[in-house]
């Protein structure tokens, strides 16, 4: 209403002065003439900005994309998106804990790229990449292009947007999920409060981004039920719109609604609960450095006190506050998993509101300086907090020259570059994922057996005198081993070797020789010392 009643003051002042009023029209004409190359001189600085900030992020994604091992998730990824047939890769999934679109995009990469570690984590480096310029986009429409631009480069340089473009895994692609559907969603939102119409294209364009998100991850699939009822809430007076914008979505879901049933009542769980409060996902967001944490925290709760606006409704008209659903998107799914079952509590499970936090931190960025320099002040913070994450990144925690996953090539490759004819491999591995590194598939049948537990090792003692080996390779990883199976490797063979690594290690072994029945067995001395077990074993990492 304000900017309508100042447009119309100019014509009437001219009118008094005794002038025609096509004056004021031809001078707003030639400021608007004027104003131009500036509006585009802004619009090219925030596009070579965004591009700068696009390469960056392209290089911490794609550097060293093979320089760590496959840990035990990234196998299991391998290990379903081999199988021979789409029907196997669907049935194989629906043993784990997870929807099948991943491993499907995975196969359909390994069939150009092939299976080499950095082509395994390539769809996630480039889902990474995509999601800059997607945040970016979404931060200018629910704000400006200030910050999409500095929720661009949180995401560009921080540690856990990072890590898991470099992990095959899904939460690379959950993340640009996520603010694809989102940034779709605001537009259909505001189209059905305002319009009271379903915009088509958005419509559209939203159902596609809503199927493939729930087809992608559970977290996905909860993030597309809590915009649904949001989006109730905020039409009320459209309902019948919204449902229907949520039928072929629904349709889409139905089929895999049996699998998701049946991993349900198998009790799989998604993985040790690793948060307990709030403050511990949002330490994971940013490295756990405190540093980083404590200067977020203190800018969000400026936000609170500064920016109040941001997240209270307005006191007139029927504005949505962008910061209020921001704050829903963050807090909702960690209060439904809370609610419903901690053991869903998990960093990973989370990554779909971190472009939320990183959204809100933006805005909090911008809402702490104003005045004539507000701009440049704004900037100095946004890159100073960019340089520090950087900098922890790069120079603290090592990220690019220090293993931060399960170190299980290194390992295999000690066992490949040790064994021989006479050697039998003792392994514990889920679907003979190991296979990836041992190149099982390359040297064909294996002097390998299966054994994770103290009862599997008359198998072990079967296959020594079965095969006349003269030496046992323990290769532990993933899990920790039964510790009475150790002990039973200590009492039966002698251990000469402990090679440890990251997440995994190999004990090396001796054959006893056997003495022929019938002859007497010597016993030995009592003050023999005996062999002890090693200090400590791997634990998953």
């Amino acid at each position: 209403m304000s900017g309508s009643r100042t447009s119309e003051k100019k014509p009437v002042r001219a009118y008094r002065r005794g002038k025609p009023s096509g004056v004021g029209t031809v001078r707003e004409l030639v400021e608007a003439v004027r104003e131009r190359p500036l509006l585009y001189s802004s619009e090219n600085r925030a596009l070579l900005a965004l591009l700068a900030i696009m390469l960056l992020g392209a290089v911490l994604r794609f550097y060293g994309l093979g320089f760590q091992s496959l840990w035990g998730e990234e196998l299991a990824s391998w290990d379903f998106s081999t199988r021979e047939t789409i029907s196997q890769v669907i049935g194989g999934v629906r043993s784990d804990i997870d929807p099948p679109l991943y491993f499907l995009i995975l196969r359909f990469a390994q069939w150009i790229f092939g299976d080499s570690e950095w082509a395994l984590r390539l769809p996630s480096a480039l889902a990474g990449c995509l999601c800059i310029p997607a945040i970016y986009l979404l931060g200018k429409r629910l704000y400006s292009e200030r910050e999409g631009l500095i929720a661009a480069l949180f995401l560009a340089v921080l540690w856990a947007p990072i890590y898991y473009s470099q992990e095959a895994r899904s939460y690379s692609m959950l993340i640009l999920l996520s603010i694809l559907t989102t940034y779709f969603w605001w537009n259909v939102m505001l189209g059905l409060r305002y319009r009271r119409e379903l915009p088509a294209r958005e419509a559209a364009l939203y159902v596609i981004g809503a199927v493939l998100c729930a087809y992608l991850h559970y977290f996905g699939l909860l993030l597309v039920v809590l915009q649904g009822a949001a989006l109730a809430a905020l039409a009320y007076g459209t309902l019948r719109s919204v449902v229907l914008l949520y039928v072929p979505v629904a349709l889409a879901y139905l089929p895999w609604l049996p699998s998701m049933a049946h991993q349900a009542r198998s009790g799989t769980q998604s993985g040790e609960p690793t948060l307990q409060v709030l403050p511990d996902y949002f330490q994971f967001l940013y490295g756990r450095s405190g540093l980083l944490s404590l200067a977020a925290w203190t800018l969000l709760c400026f936000l609170l006190i500064r920016g109040w606006d941001d997240l209270r409704p307005r006191r007139r008209g029927r504005g949505i506050p962008p910061g209020l659903l921001l704050a829903a998107w963050a807090l909702g799914p960690f209060i439904v998993a809370y609610v419903a079952s901690q053991s869903m509590l998990t960093d990973e499970n989370l990554l779909v509101s971190l472009p939320a936090i990183y959204l809100l931190l933006a805005r909090s960025v911008t809402r702490t300086f104003s005045g004539r320099a507000a701009a440049v002040f704004q900037g100095t913070m946004a890159v100073g907090l960019a340089g520090v994450g950087l900098a922890y990144l790069l120079f603290s925690m090592d990220y690019y020259t220090t293993p931060a996953k399960e170190q299980v090539r290194e390992a295999a490759l000690y066992v490949v570059g040790h064994e021989g004819k006479d050697t039998l491999v003792v392994r514990c591995d889920t679907g003979d994922r190991l296979d990836f590194y041992l190149k099982t598939s390359e040297t064909g049948e294996r002097n390998d057996v299966e054994a994770c537990e103290a009862r599997d090792f008359p198998k072990i003692e079967k296959r020594v005198k079965e095969g006349d080996y003269q030496e046992v390779f323990h290769f532990i990883s993933g899990t920790d081993p039964d510790p009475q199976m150790i002990s039973m490797f200590q009492r039966n063979f002698q251990p000469v070797d402990y090679e440890r690594f990251d997440g995994a290690s190999v004990v090396v072994y001796k054959v006893r020789p056997s003495v022929p029945e019938g002859l007497p067995q010597t016993k030995p001395p009592a003050n023999l010392p005996q062999p002890k077990p090693p200090a400590s074993l791997p634990k998953r990492g």
